[in-house]
């Protein structure tokens, strides 16, 4: 749980700002908001619900923005798992390589004693000739 909040800490600290600033928008100022005359009690009933909506909005607007960082946290955990296998793949592949290098060098280890033991026969049986 605490991971989760974690990882979308910005998206949250996004929308407690957002509800602050609306709060000192329509609580705080001075000069904005709707608290206006205060003998307008319906002017201001409605100007709140106007300045609810808008936070509405803000707030929907916020949640489509984490789903988004979601979705796209979520493809890049997929890509590191994909980019992950490829690289033990490749280590196999190169465990793999490095073993038949080492049966090759080996290979030749054997065919150059192979070739020097036949030369030293061969100067042998020139010398007894």
């Amino acid at each position: 749980m605490y991971e989760k909040i974690y990882n979308h800490r910005y998206s949250i600290i996004f929308v407690i700002l957002i509800i602050a600033i609306s709060a000192w928008y329509l609580f705080g100022s001075e000069s904005g908001g709707t608290t206006g005359n205060n003998n307008d009690v319906q002017g201001t009933v409605h100007g709140i619900m106007g300045d609810n909506r808008e936070i509405g909005k803000s707030i929907d607007q916020a949640v489509e923005h984490i789903g988004a960082a979601e979705k796209e946290l979520e493809r890049a955990n997929e890509a590191n798992q994909r980019a992950g296998h490829i690289l033990s793949e490749g280590k196999e592949r190169v465990d793999a390589g490095s073993g038949i290098v080492r049966e090759l060098q080996q290979d030749n280890s054997r065919a150059k004693q192979i070739l020097r033991d036949i030369e030293l026969a061969n100067k042998k049986r020139t010398k007894e000739k």
